[in-house]
């Protein structure tokens, strides 16, 4: 069966079948009205949504895994973003959680944010590990090169988000985590173009934690920057939104960086010795 063949029915199969689970594992989690405004440390029970959220990152990371073994390591980061997206959806705004609670929410988001950083580390590593892509193709690199690609890439990869994420609405907050992976993978590797393609999963987590710090500080009263809508773009996004936004952008944006560099190692080995 060829590998794109393969590629496909995993990412059918995540979405179509793996992702209602982990959906519905996040979905049914409930806030302290008994609705669905919930996330996996902001509700009636944090311990039952940190078991929920642990048990759809193990779905997101077993869809992971089989599409990393079908057709590469982009392919598993992929089918591990569109699983998680089915959670990300379910969960609760930012805005519909205030408007319950009347209380700031972003310092349970802050610790959320620490346990997804965690977990998408988890996802990095199995989806690494099960990867069909020949291992020596990932050159050594040098660690103050990765460090600086990954800094600009966090940088750019915030920026892209904040521009995007003006309300949040889950379209708009999944979608920017999501523009963000591509736009953070991008000029990572752009910037040392030997960057192994999983470590680029850093940015998302490291947002998912600066996203409702950052929010915390800037924000004198976060229920009144909230209600006028005046809240650092960044504090919008749940954690689970940086988490299945950008694991199905970078995949995007390290898949564009390769093809430049390759159409350009193309183009300098057809051009004619000079003389």
């Amino acid at each position: 069966m060829p590998r794109a063949l393969r590629g496909l029915i995993a990412l059918a199969v995540a979405f179509a079948a793996i992702g209602p689970v982990a959906g519905l594992l996040v979905g049914s989690l409930r806030g302290e009205d008994g609705g669905t405004h919930a996330t996996l440390l902001v509700g009636q029970s944090p311990i039952i949504g940190l078991i929920s959220g642990i048990l759809a990152f193990a779905f997101a990371a077993g869809a992971g895994a089989i599409g990393s073994r079908a057709a590469g390591l982009n392919v598993g980061f992929v089918c591990a973003g569109l699983v998680l997206s089915w959670a990300a959806w379910l969960s609760g705004r930012l805005d519909t959680i205030v408007a319950v609670t009347r209380e700031s929410p972003l310092q349970p988001l802050i610790l959320e944010g620490v346990v997804v950083a965690a977990l998408i580390g988890g996802i990095a590593w199995v989806v690494r590990r099960f990867s069909i892509d020949d291992p020596d193709t990932e050159t050594e690199a040098g660690l103050t090169g990765v460090l600086v690609a990954l800094v600009a890439g966090l940088a750019l990869s915030g920026t892209a988000a904040w521009v995007i994420a003006i309300e949040p609405l889950k379209g708009q907050t999944i979608g920017a985590a999501f523009v963000a992976g591509i736009i953070g993978a991008a000029s990572a590797r752009l910037v040392f173009l030997r960057l192994p393609g999983w470590t680029v999963v850093a940015i998302p987590a490291v947002l998912a934690v600066l996203g409702p710090l950052s929010a915390q500080v800037l924000a004198g009263d976060v229920v009144d920057a909230v209600y006028d809508r005046t809240l650092f773009r960044l504090g919008w996004l749940t954690p689970l939104d940086w988490a299945a936004g950008a694991l199905v952008g970078i995949p995007i944006g390290l898949a564009w960086t390769d093809n430049v560099v390759q159409q350009q190692h193309d183009r300098a080995d057809s051009q004619p010795p000079s003389i």
